[in-house]
């Protein structure tokens, strides 16, 4: 990379070469490496390249990335999802691409479907699903299980978007090319499939009753005006992008975690009570999403000026790891007292944090239940990148069939 790619307002001493997107960490645990590797740092600039079209600004405390997820009104959500260059797609992404006001009459509409009395009612779908594909791979006795994940926790993410369970298998191949792979060649390829499934939805529900969130998106009034088809088929790409892959990043993470730790094991198969907090740290310690924003004002961080139209990274897994925050943030200790960023906050908040709080502890207890105990397979290679999502591209583990 040369001087010429970087803007004349960055400090040369701020700039460091590494590839966000797609960096893989050998140890398997790319926020606790990156933590120690950073750990004085708070802000820098990785030149552009790649999958970093624009060259970026990355912050790593806790209190810069939540003021700027905060801050409308010097950052932008306009494009930031990136789908106008890579798919050709115009139309903002609803609704992670909208400022407030435009943003809050979409997340009003759609806060009906994530209140807690209606994940409620889809408990039982939930973890019929989860029981269902675990026990589908548990005579097994040894496998990668990162890319199953997805399955094992997609029960509610297909309740609530109206997709029958044994469909999931086609939208989750969709993720697994997006996220997982490093060849731009394929993600590009699997942009445009992605974006022809999501007209093939629109198509499929518009006019007709049907149940769920992307029939209820499409035939819906938001302040008295229908979403055009372009806007229906931004709304769908997200929500494919948005809950089937967090939820199943998690559990690979979750398992990973476990794999090593038969006692922990052991007191969570026993006590399911203990689950949800437990998740609740999981959620923080392997902090999985990045996302961006546009500066809209030129804005002073820790001696730097961001001038407008610069783009700035906010990773969870920089914030959630920040000793400035958290005691000893790489040990996991359920019940920790301080707020964790792992779901965002301010106006973006994830919408869907009530369901995955629902859905990782029933995965997991029904985990348990089928496979108590289980281990990493021996001289495995553990692979995990970051990006879009810090994630695990394998986790071989094996268990007793028994």
């Amino acid at each position: 990379m040369t001087s010429m790619a970087i803007p004349s307002h960055v400090p040369p001493d701020r700039v460091r070469e590494f590839s966000w997107y797609g960096w893989q960490d050998e140890s398997g645990d790319p926020a606790l490496t990156l933590s120690h590797r950073l750990q004085d740092e708070r802000l820098f600039y990785l030149p552009a390249g790649d999958r970093n079209p624009f060259g970026v600004w990355v912050l790593t405390r806790y209190d810069d990335i939540r003021r700027v997820l905060l801050d409308t009104n010097h950052f932008t959500s306009h494009h930031i999802a990136g789908w106008n260059t890579l798919a050709g797609v115009d139309e903002l992404l609803i609704p992670v691409e909208l400022d407030p006001p435009d943003l809050n009459r979409y997340r009003t509409f759609m806060s009906k479907f994530f209140a807690r009395s209606e994940l409620e009612k889809m408990r039982p779908a939930m973890r019929a699903a989860s029981r269902a594909a675990i026990e589908a791979v548990a005579t097994k006795g040894r496998m990668d299980i990162a890319p199953y994940c997805y399955k094992m926790t997609a029960g509610a993410w297909c309740a609530l978007m109206g997709i029958e369970f044994p469909e999931v298998d086609r939208y989750i191949d969709y993720l697994w090319g997006m996220l997982h792979q490093y060849d731009y060649s394929v993600r590009f390829a699997t942009a445009r499939r992605m974006l022809d499934a999501s007209k093939d939805l629109y198509e499929k529900n518009l006019g007709c009753s049907a149940p769920g969130l992307f029939n209820a998106f499409i035939n819906c009034a938001i302040e008295g005006a229908r979403p055009s088809a372009s806007q229906c088929t931004g709304f769908i790409l997200f929500q494919l992008l948005a809950g089937l892959d967090t939820m199943g990043t998690t559990a690979a993470w979750t398992l990973h975690h476990l794999a090593s730790r038969p006692a922990l094991q052991e007191r969570l198969a026993h006590d399911s009570d203990a689950i949800p907090k437990f998740m609740e740290e999981m959620f923080r310690r392997y902090a999985i999403l990045a996302t961006n924003r546009f500066v809209r004002k030129d804005y002073e961080i820790d001696g730097v000026t961001l001038k407008a139209g610069d783009n700035v990274l906010l990773s969870a897994a920089f914030a959630c790891m920040d000793s400035h925050h958290f005691q000893c943030p790489a040990e996991v200790h359920p019940g920790r007292p301080e707020p964790h960023l792992a779901f965002g906050a301010g106006p973006h908040f994830c919408i869907g944090a009530p369901m995955a709080r629902v859905q990782l502890p029933i995965f997991l207890e029904e985990w348990l239940r089928r496979i108590p105990k289980f281990r990493h397979q021996r001289d495995a290679k553990i692979r995990a990148h970051t990006g879009d999502l810090t994630g695990l591209d394998s986790l071989p583990i094996e268990w007793n069939t028994g």
